[in-house]
């Protein structure tokens, strides 16, 4: 039976040639599985995929597709991220956030700071969980652009993407209720004052700090 690897390839094959068109609508997943001989999983591992890479969107019960993917050295790394765990990317956030704070509190600007403050002000009023969390992934993101890093800022980016999916937008549903947005806002607040201060050790703390109580809301609902 054909993996999901060989699966993607004939995807891509049928788009250059022009068989699939950009904004054409796919057959039901169940009607894919019979034409290319596969199981379910295999399918919807495959269809995941190429929703990674930009090549589909998913609307409901309906699945388009948008351009042929784009190939270059990077997609498998950026495939193999969009399928990773909560888990995983809890970890690499553990090891990788707190020292780009660190780095934030050295290097930011004056704009970035003050961007910084505005970012925190609407997280803060904030009133519901969707709108908390685009301001959270905004202020998350401007850390990492005040660590004037190209390549870390990229890779905030990639990992916005990946929790701005369907399930991961139903994880955090669960888990940021309303004491847990009180807490984040306090440690988010306290984030920003050590950037404020340029203090790269409290910075550094600090997310650390946050990232831990992140994990523990998070951890219980996996």
């Amino acid at each position: 039976m054909a993996s999901h690897r060989t699966i993607v390839e004939q995807f891509e094959r049928l788009i250059a040639n022009g068989e699939w068109s950009a904004g054409s609508r796919l057959p039901p997943e169940r009607d894919l599985c019979v034409s290319f001989g596969v199981a379910r999983n295999t399918m919807r591992k495959s269809l995941d995929e190429l929703e990674a890479r930009g090549a589909l969107t998913r609307e409901g019960i309906r699945t388009r597709l948008v351009a042929p993917p784009v190939r270059n050295v990077v997609d498998p790394l950026l495939a193999r991220m969009a399928l990773t765990s909560p888990v995983e990317v809890l970890e690499i956030r553990m090891i990788l956030e707190p020292p780009v704070a660190a780095l934030a509190a050295a290097r930011a600007s004056g704009h970035d700071l003050q961007m910084l403050e505005e970012i925190l002000q609407q997280s803060l009023a904030a009133t519901t969980t969707r709108d908390f969390e685009t301001f959270d992934g905004q202020l998350h993101q401007a850390i990492f652009d005040a660590a004037k890093n190209a390549l870390l800022s990229e890779h905030c980016r990639a990992l916005a993407q990946i929790r701005n999916q369907p399930k991961w937008q139903q994880l955090k549903q669960k888990s940021v209720t309303a004491p847990r947005r009180a807490l984040y806002n306090m440690q988010h607040q306290a984030i920003v004052d050590a950037l404020l201060q340029r203090d790269a050790t409290d910075a550094e703390e600090r997310m650390r700090e946050h990232l831990r109580a992140v994990r523990e809301s998070m951890l219980p609902l996996l």
